[in-house]
């Protein structure tokens, strides 16, 4: 019998306990026991099904050797998993086909659709399960805070596995599993994807036609020799199925990783090094551009990165060339429709599928890609279609007509449940010679691909055809509510999107839970050219712009706060859609509008360690607000761009900027200005030579600030004013300033600036010999870091929890930590501010002096080697003994 979890307790409010399972190496199982894996599939179903039933689960969905399963509460999905793994444990199993089996626990709140159940918690549940080891029980924080509500059994203990970042979720979970006696309890480090090597797309394209393009390409990047290569072709010729499984081939040949680096959001060559940042799992580091962040931090690793959609961006040639220059071991693969002209390069040309000719037999015509690709197309809306005798010349025509154009045939099978194949041919054929006639002009295979769509275009109704071209304003995919915000109440809108995916010039795909559209590059380069010539583009235009700036604003007070998942990970998710909507406030007569959308991103941009980003769009829109000539506009710009510049560590530049916004804000009399580009402009002087004037400049912001109710100026001020205090060694009256500031974070309810103070206060601690206090303050300070994901907080952390152990005289666990943490510092090529990275060298002289210089050097290098999660690991350790 399992070890028993005692009480039963219900999951609060609305919430469910989701149980997700499937096999470990269950490919390999199919290879090595064909005969067998049917019958074991089905009893490993049969066990999972009794132990969910037995605890009053509800399975909901059955996939292949995947479960799915709902529970009223964590308890009892705990105790199914407990004794799902028994069962599957004790089972005798046929010539060793055995099961091993991972399951994950994760409860929340669910949206139910008939048998549908949908919800950003259903995909946090299943990534849970995706980092577990066959036989392991891996659950999240609110399941274990259930258990412990629900009195677990002694034998079961529950083990912290730490944070771990995981697929397509912007915030690390913290995770743990069961150890369980009778069940295996040992498993390698969980996957996530600070430990995985890459994070190409998981599911992988079915390629038709392709196998001598796939060799050839492996074949490439085996050897090595070249270290770009280009895949060009038109749209919609399938580069970038290629390049996908071309990488995830490539994966043995990489030992640092294979990255997916999607360009097609962004316009500006300078927002490249943030997309390699975000795709790697790197963060900017201030007072370095993000390509020196990449290049710090691979160094000479052997990594492949495959830029996706470059050919708008080809003038940027020049990043990736500094990218190769400075990691040797780099090898980029990109996908393109033109080359990008750069020395090193290897044009990789990317066919159509081959066609049948006329005349060929009709195993040939059923062999070929082309019509293999058609018939399989076709099922999707006809699924017991097939090419036989009747069709096959017809099909064969189609796919002649179409250039074996992989999208063009799939907006022509996109028709089969409405036409019969003979209809489509008939249709074709008339539609493309009439519009034939008219572009004449244009490369052929381009002309077909455009064509094609042309001719779905002429098939819309009016409704229809409105939405098709409104929705090519978004960049990055959309939802209803967002398309349904373009008209106003105009067109019903849902019917139309249905329409138009039933077409395919829209497809579907799920993000952070929710159903999400969004269009290939080639359509959309169709449909926005349409929408231009119309009447409707600036109406469209701004009203996509109304949209997201409605977004930012109502997300911006919590990007900062306890409750800030839910508005972050929007407001990430949709980093495309916002950069369309600045680009069009930045094109118009008056920059009020692009003032509001930059100071509402500000701190968003600032937390995250967006620091290219942010530096990109307020230097334009300081460049917009100086041709309109509006003085408060670009009071408020400036203000932003000052704070922007001196988080990522250019002070210089952020008191030019501070300054200029005080004197603009002071003419105008705009109180809440002058108090809020006094406190930076303070901050800047005094970092930049002049200490007085600017300590005075911000104490005088402190007090307007105080005085006008500015609770966030009140506290960056006070922050300040501790800072100062600090650097002049009067840590009495800074503690005063730090205690005071945190008083009011709680009343903001702020996170960022909290993590930042309580390292701060650790360091006091340790100076005044108080280790186990600093340990607590340090301790709160990592956890902060680490569940906001703030990086530079989790660093800081980590530096005060090595003078926790120095403190302790455990000198090689501290000379460890500090290995790692100049490791971390180096690749990112940043140091500790001021009073920061003074604190740290102390704590670094006196472990080096208590262990001898060459007995440091060797363990501090044996730190730096160290994975950073194994140093998390140990910090939370030291401060939890």
């Amino acid at each position: 019998m399992a070890p028993s979890i005692e009480s039963q307790t219900q999951s609060p409010g609305n919430s469910v306990c989701m149980l997700f399972t499937d096999i470990e190496g269950s490919t390999n199982l199919v290879d090595s026991y064909p005969d067998l894996y049917d019958e074991m599939l089905l009893r490993h179903n049969e066990l999972l099904r009794n132990a969910i039933h037995t605890y009053g689960g509800e399975e909901v969905n059955v996939v292949g050797d995947s479960v799915f399963a709902l529970f009223p509460g964590s308890v009892q999905g705990v105790q199914a998993a407990i004794d799902a793994q028994f069962a599957l444990t004790k089972e005798e199993w046929a010539q060793g086909c055995k099961p091993l089996v991972r399951m994950g626990l994760h409860c929340g709140t669910v949206r139910r659709h008939y048998a549908t159940v949908t919800g950003i918690e259903v995909h946090r549940a299943a990534r849970i399960a995706s980092v577990a080891h066959g036989g392991q029980i891996v659950i999240s924080n609110v399941v274990r805070d259930e258990l412990a509500e629900g009195h677990i059994g002694a034998t079961v203990e529950v083990r912290d596995l730490g944070f771990h970042r995981l697929k397509d979720l912007r915030y690390p979970e913290a995770l743990f599993d069961l150890v369980v006696p009778g069940l295996q309890s040992e498993f390698a480090p969980i996957s996530s994807i600070g430990a995985n090597r890459t994070n190409l797309p998981s599911d992988v394209p079915v390629l038709y036609g392709r196998r001598l393009e796939l060799a050839r390409l492996n074949q490439i990047l085996t050897d090595k020799q070249n270290r770009i290569v280009t895949l060009t072709g038109v749209g919609g010729v399938g580069k970038t199925s290629l390049a996908i499984c071309a990488g995830r081939s490539a994966l043995p040949l990489y030992p640092r990783g294979v990255f997916f680096v999607q360009l097609r959001e962004i316009d500006d060559p300078d927002l490249i090094g943030s997309e390699i940042c975000k795709a790697i799992g790197l963060h900017e580091a201030p007072g370095v551009s993000a390509i020196e962040t990449v290049c710090n931090s691979l160094g000479s690793a052997e990594v492949l990165l495959i830029f996706d959609t470059f050919e708008h961006l080809v003038e940027a040639g020049p990043v990736i060339n500094a990218i190769l220059k400075a990691c040797p071991g780099i090898t980029v693969l990109s996908t393109s429709r033109e080359p990008l002209k750069l020395r090193s390069e290897l044009e990789f040309a990317v066919p159509p599928l081959s066609v049948p000719d006329e005349g060929e037999s009709d195993a040939r015509i059923l062999a070929n890609p082309s019509v293999q690709l058609f018939e399989r197309l076709a099922r999707r809306e006809q699924p017991d279609f097939a090419v036989g005798s009747e069709t096959l010349g017809a099909v064969a025509r189609i796919c002649r007509r179409l250039d074996g154009l992989p999208l063009a045939l799939e907006l022509a099978a996109s028709h089969v449940g409405l036409l019969s194949v003979a209809e489509l041919e008939d249709r074709l054929q008339s539609s493309i010679q009439d519009l034939r006639s008219k572009a004449r002009d244009i490369d052929p295979r381009h002309r077909t691909l455009r064509l094609m769509i042309g001719w779905s275009d002429n098939l819309l109704t009016e409704g229809q055809r409105r939405v098709f071209y409104a929705s090519a304003v978004f960049n990055g995919g959309f939802g209803l509510r967002a398309v349904a915000s373009l008209f106003e109440g105009e067109v019903d809108v849902v019917d139309h999107v249905e329409a138009l995916l039933d077409k395919s010039l829209l497809f579907r795909t799920m993000a952070l839970g929710h159903p999400r559209l969004n269009m290939l590059d080639t359509v959309r380069d169709y449909a926005l050219d349409k929408l231009r010539r119309t009447d409707a583009y600036e109406t469209i235009r701004e009203r996509h712009a109304d949209h997201f700036t409605e977004l930012v604003l109502s997300a911006a007070p919590n990007v900062m706060t306890f409750n800030q998942r839910d508005s972050v990970e929007h407001l990430m998710h949709e980093a495309g859609n916002i950069r369309v909507a600045l680009e069009w406030r930045m094109g118009q007569p008056s920059a009020h509008h692009s003032a509001t959308l930059i100071e509402a991103l500000t701190w968003l941009w600032i937390s995250r360690g967006q620091f290219s980003e942010a530096r990109t769009w307020s230097d334009k829109a300081l460049q917009h607000a100086r041709t309109t000539g509006e003085a408060e506009p670009l009071a408020r710009i400036l203000n932003s761009a000052a704070f922007i510049r001196y988080m990522s560590g250019d002070p210089e530049s952020a008191r030019e900027n501070g300054v200029e916004s005080h004197r603009i804000y002071s003419e105008l009399g705009n109180k809440a200005g002058i108090a809020s580009a006094g406190i930076i402009a303070g901050i800047a002087k005094a970092t930049t030579g002049e200490p007085e004037a600017g300590g005075a400049l911000i104490v005088e912001s402190f007090e307007l600030a105080k005085l006008i109710g500015d609770d966030h100026g009140t506290v960056v001020a006070l922050i300040a004013i501790g800072e100062g205090t600090r650097a002049e060694g009067d840590e009495v009256a800074a503690e005063e300033f730090y205690l005071d500031a945190l008083k009011l974070l709680d009343k903001l309810g702020d996170t960022y600036w909290h993590g930042h103070l309580l390292q701060n206060l650790a360091h006091f601690r340790l100076h005044s010999n108080d280790w186990r206090n600093a340990a607590a303050l340090a301790g709160q300070a990592l956890a902060i870091g680490e569940r906001y994901d703030y990086p530079m907080v989790v660093n800081l952390a980590v530096a005060a929890i090595s003078g926790v152990l120095a403190a302790k005289e455990n000198w090689d666990g501290a000379a460890e930590i500090i290995g790692a943490v100049n490791s971390r510092l180096a690749r990112l090529g940043v140091r500790f501010e001021p009073t920061d990275d003074a604190d740290f060298q102390r704590i670094v002289s006196a472990v080096r002096k208590a262990s001898g210089n060459k007995r440091f050097a060797r363990v501090s290098e044996k730190g730096a080697k160290r994975p950073w999660e194994q140093i998390l690991s140990s910090c939370r350790a030291a401060v939890a003994s």
